[in-house]
């Protein structure tokens, strides 16, 4: 086969490109963040996030994805280190507080993206049901 007829590799880390989204999307939410501000967020061009993601909502929909298992890993480290349940309440609480006092008051990306989507785009609806049912299982 040509070797111009291979597909190029990616030259850059997809989790740092949906951290970048993640945060341009919570800062400003998803109707009101640009694919100009994508780029500037992510560090790609507009090319590489449509060839990557295919799409704002499917970028957005990767980025509930990624929040959702940072977020899970995140408390399942904080429970996993606290000596007793009266510790572990006390740890997701700093954790929460000082992530809220650290980037604005922004507060839960699913909370922030329910109340902007409600129950209109299904999709959406059910990644953020599925994290609220992995949260509350814990």
């Amino acid at each position: 086969m040509l070797a111009w007829l291979h597909a190029r590799p990616r030259e850059f880390d997809e989790t740092e490109a949906l951290e970048g989204a993640m945060n341009a999307f919570w800062a400003r939410g998803y109707e009101s963040t640009s694919t100009e501000e994508l780029c500037a967020a992510t560090g790609l061009g507009r090319s590489s996030i449509y060839n990557t993601f295919s799409s704002k909502h499917e970028l957005f929909r990767r980025v509930l994805d990624h929040y959702s298992h940072r977020g899970i890993r995140l408390r399942e480290t904080l429970l996993d280190n606290a000596p007793d349940g009266l510790g572990a309440i006390r740890l997701l609480l700093a954790s929460t507080i000082d992530d809220e006092l650290e980037n604005g008051r922004r507060g839960c990306l699913m909370v922030n993206a329910i109340a902007e989507f409600g129950t209109t785009d299904p999709e959406v609806a059910a990644q953020v049901n599925a994290d609220t049912k992995h949260t509350c299982r814990r």
